[in-house]
């Protein structure tokens, strides 16, 4: 262990929760002198129950409090920002994981284009949670090339809310490679992880259908784009595309 780098984390540690080595002390159940010894340079051999103890006062890992970087710093930034998130938010990042790991492990199984289909269990409406959900697969080998390779997942519509746009059962198709541009309907998440379905516009992000509030342009920057709805599977039209 790097000693010098260590207490160097762990001043900026104390500094950025405005805690001193007293309260540290209180908290961890260790004596002063012995953070003194430790963050001052006397200490030349330090515990791992010592660590421990100062890790969970600070709440963070060891490998943190000692600088050792298991992960790349954008995916422990990533880490960071996902446990700052409500649990609502996190089971959302949780269903977008599955639908990629599903579609990634079906096409290798059935050697086709399959892509999963998210069906929300419950009352889907504006501003949805997608808690306890449902999967099922979709065969798009036979759509054109270009669909192909820009879908991602799809979404089964489970209300009739958002009529005459979209009907009951229809699967709308999204893409998460791109950018949403003016005129798109998007798949958007707002702070606390509840999802909206809007067209983006000069004026914000209005709603489908008349259904639900117009997001105004300033409060965009609390809303992050999942996806692009880029083609919509009627219900009648579903056995035919398969």
């Amino acid at each position: 262990m790097n000693l010098k780098s260590f207490r160097c984390s762990l001043r900026e540690k104390l500094k950025e929760q405005k805690l001193s080595l007293s309260t540290l002390a209180t908290l961890s159940d260790l004596s002063e002198d012995t953070l003194r010894s430790i963050i001052y340079g006397k200490s030349q051999d330090i515990k791992l129950s010592t660590l421990l103890k100062i890790a969970d006062v600070l709440h963070c890992s060891i490998d943190e409090l000692i600088n050792r970087n298991r992960y790349p710093q954008e995916t422990k930034k990533l880490f960071e920002r996902i446990l700052k998130l409500p649990k609502s938010s996190i089971k959302t990042i949780q269903a977008i994981i599955i639908l990629e790991e599903k579609r990634l492990l079906q096409k290798s199984m059935y050697g086709k284009e399959i892509i999963p289909v998210f069906i929300p269990k419950g009352n889907m409406h504006d501003g949805m949670y997608y808690d306890g959900n449902t999967y099922e697969s979709l065969d798009i080998s036979n759509y054109p090339i270009k669909l192909i390779n820009e879908v991602n997942y799809g979404i089964k519509i489970q209300t009739d809310y958002f009529e005459p746009i979209y009907c009951t059962n229809d699967i709308i198709l999204i893409s998460s490679c791109k950018s949403p541009n003016k005129s798109d309907i998007v798949i958007y998440i707002n702070n606390i992880g509840k999802i909206f379905i809007r067209q983006l516009t000069d004026f914000g992000l209005e709603p489908i259908g008349n259904f639900g509030e117009i997001i105004p342009l300033r409060e965009i920057k609390n809303y992050t784009p999942l996806g692009i709805i880029i083609k919509t599977v009627r219900e009648y039209d579903i056995e035919f595309f398969r």
